[in-house]
């Protein structure tokens, strides 16, 4: 009787003990074998960090992206209609505003991959406030972004010609931040045009 009670004792034990850990996550497939199901999506909003990157899938709920130089993408609730994975990271060194006498630039190099696009709220990119330089105010202030040149778009090449765009960016508190409806899948840049 005693053996019966400790097997009993012990077959609870071990049923406690996967209840506790979730249980089994399989699930039957018409072969009638067993299959992991996949893992569960999140439902609120994406956020990652990172030293240089940062990746995460974003949906409907948005998300919020961060470097440790300070950088920020910010996805608003609606912006996006579908999940897509979006990788937000330093960029490869280039000149967004080359012409030194009439350009300067402030922050650092950054990219967002792959294209995005809203009809909804827009995207807000940030980074930490920077000095605007002496000869420049705050209405100098632009958000650069490389884009495709339009000769480009039908040609099937294995090099792509980009050139840089400037946009409005403002100085709102203690960042630099630019709003977009649009995001291109290639390198931006804050700093100061005329």
């Amino acid at each position: 009787m005693q053996i019966r009670m400790r097997m009993l004792a012990r077959g609870l034990f071990v049923a406690a003990l996967l209840t506790a850990c979730g249980g089994s996550q399989a699930e039957p497939t018409t072969a009638g074998g067993l299959e992991e199901a996949p893992p569960p999506r999140p439902v609120g909003p994406a956020n990652a960090s990172g030293s240089s990157e940062a990746t995460a899938v974003v949906g409907r709920a948005g998300g919020t992206f961060s470097l440790a130089n300070g950088a920020r993408l910010e996805i608003p609730q609606g912006a996006l209609s579908e999940e897509i994975e979006v990788t937000f990271h330093d960029g490869a060194d280039g000149q967004a505003f080359g012409d030194r006498e009439r350009q300067r630039a402030l922050g650092p190099m950054l990219a967002v991959e792959p294209a995005l696009r809203t009809d909804g709220p827009p995207f807000v990119v940030s980074v930490p406030n920077q000095p605007i330089p002496n000869g420049w105010n705050a209405e100098d202030l632009a958000f650069a972004m490389e884009e495709v040149a339009e000769e480009q778009r039908a040609m099937d090449t294995l090099g792509t010609v980009t050139h840089w765009q400037f946009y409005p960016a403002a100085a709102e508190g203690s960042r630099l931040i630019a709003r977009t409806e649009g995001l291109q899948g290639h390198r931006l840049q804050f700093g100061v045009a005329r």
